[in-house]
């Protein structure tokens, strides 16, 4: 996760000016443990933006802080390298996550959803519902199903796969 990377990086930073003899005022030392407990939260629940942006909004405080500091005391190198660590964490980031979206060969007018073939929904039961419900797939190297089709087939597919999924640990 960037943040965490970035998290990490203003630490050491904190810590290197502290040995340097700077005092942080205590607005920054508590924006970075606000900023440590967003993240703790993240792990937890990434649904919530407030979250995210509270996160950002408290990194954004620290480095502000810091990168100015941190160049007068130990030069622009170190801020230079302080930014390009930031910069690969979050390009790598975006490379992945570009890679789980990405389904080759798929038409961009197509809904999906992946469905993992286990022992209670085996792939006869997902082939039979997608014959009924007039939808394509394709079985991934990764022991997905990927379905698509229409947005409101694959709605009912998703639909009828919790029903029998629901009906299956009911029994």
């Amino acid at each position: 996760m960037k943040w965490e990377v970035r998290w990490k990086i203003l630490a050491d930073a904190i810590t290197d000016l502290r040995k340097s003899g700077e005092t942080i005022p205590f607005n920054v030392i508590n924006d970075l443990r606000s900023a440590k407990i967003m993240l703790e939260i993240l792990r937890v629940d990434k649904s919530r933006s407030e979250n995210i942006s509270r996160l950002e909004e408290y990194l954004s405080n620290v480095e502000a802080y810091v990168l100015p500091i941190a160049k007068d005391r130990f030069g622009e190198a170190y801020v230079n390298n302080m930014l390009r660590i930031m910069y690969r964490s979050e390009k790598e980031e975006a490379e992945v996550g570009f890679q789980t979206r990405f389904h080759p060969n798929l038409p961009r007018e197509k809904k999906w959803v992946r469905i993992q073939i286990t022992d209670e929904m085996p792939l006869e039961i997902i082939e039979r519902v997608i014959h009924e419900e007039s939808l394509e797939y394709r079985i991934e190297k990764d022991g997905y199903v990927l379905v698509y089709g229409e947005n409101e087939k694959i709605k009912g597919f998703v639909k009828r796969m919790a029903e029998i999924l629901h009906g299956a640990k009911g029994k």
